[in-house]
């Protein structure tokens, strides 16, 4: 039998030679009767860990408005020297942030 998709000419169809006969088939076994196929009937659960369903969260929120003119004012700030660092927060935040993503789980 020759099928014709989109201008590709096949001459056989799979399954016409003895290479892609199933071995219940090159056996001499009835068509079919070699292979059991299973359909699924049921729907298996599916949990999200809460990091997942953190970033679903964050995905289906809409971005915030941003502030251009803030941003080109903390930019400028950056630049010239002027804007304030304090180290002791951000070292604070920092320890923080690590304790919080490697601690350990079910505690």
């Amino acid at each position: 039998m020759a099928i014709n998709v989109s201008g590709i000419q096949f001459s056989s169809v799979r399954g016409d030679s003895p290479v892609d006969r199933p071995a219940s088939a090159k056996s001499g076994a009835a068509p079919g009767s070699g292979s059991v196929s299973k359909t699924v009937g049921g729907v298996d659960p599916v949990q999200f860990t809460p990091g997942s369903q953190v970033l679903r969260q964050m995905e289906a929120d809409p971005e915030p408005p941003i502030d251009k003119a803030r941003v080109m004012a903390l930019r400028q700030a950056i630049e010239d020297g002027s804007y304030p660092i304090n180290a002791r927060q951000i070292a604070e935040k920092m320890s923080a942030f690590e304790a919080e993503v490697f601690r350990p789980r079910g505690r």
